[in-house]
């Protein structure tokens, strides 16, 4: 499905600026669409995947910092990123309401919070559609969350201008 999302790594990585952190980098998808100028740390909690990160980094000659740690408990120090990016990671994560704390405590003021997630829905039938799905794709996804309010997770933590755009 690269294809299909290669759009919002664009509106997403591709627009990060300065000291950009990557929360749950995965297998590097973004690596090709960041700014050459920024500098990029990735927080990756499966080690198999950080060194897999850190090899695809390498070989698109890009230097990054790889991290291992959980969205949940950022090892790094209040206001230390301009951009802080997620794809498609906060349906996978233990905790979302802390990951997403995390996140803004990370931000420094002003900072930019960066986000391609797929969110719950908004019609009754897609709602129970989700919600029905729900068991089967998490175990199929090893944990991916259909149905998670992402929109509401981050008002919540206090995020305010926004821009939010469902399709």
């Amino acid at each position: 499905v690269e294809w299909r999302i290669r759009r919002y790594r664009r509106l997403t990585a591709g627009v990060a600026h300065g000291d950009v952190l990557e929360v749950g980098g995965g297998s590097g998808a973004n690596l090709n669409f960041y700014p050459l100028e920024s500098r990029v740390t990735m927080l990756e909690p499966n080690p198999y995947m950080a060194r897999r990160l850190q090899k695809r980094a390498e070989n698109l000659c890009r230097s990054i910092s790889v991290i291992e740690g959980e969205g949940e408990d950022m090892p790094f120090a209040a206001a230390s990123f301009d951009t802080v990016l997620t794809t498609l990671v906060l349906c996978m994560v233990s905790d979302i309401d802390q990951v997403v704390a995390e996140i803004k405590r990370v931000l420094k003021p002003g900072g930019t919070f960066l986000f391609y997630e797929h969110v719950a829905a908004t019609s009754q039938l897609g709602k129970v559609l989700q919600t029905g799905l729900n068991p089967a794709w998490r175990w199929l996804t090893t944990g991916c969350h259909l149905d998670r309010d992402v929109e509401q997770t981050i008002r919540t933590a206090g995020f305010r201008d926004f821009d939010f755009h469902r399709f």
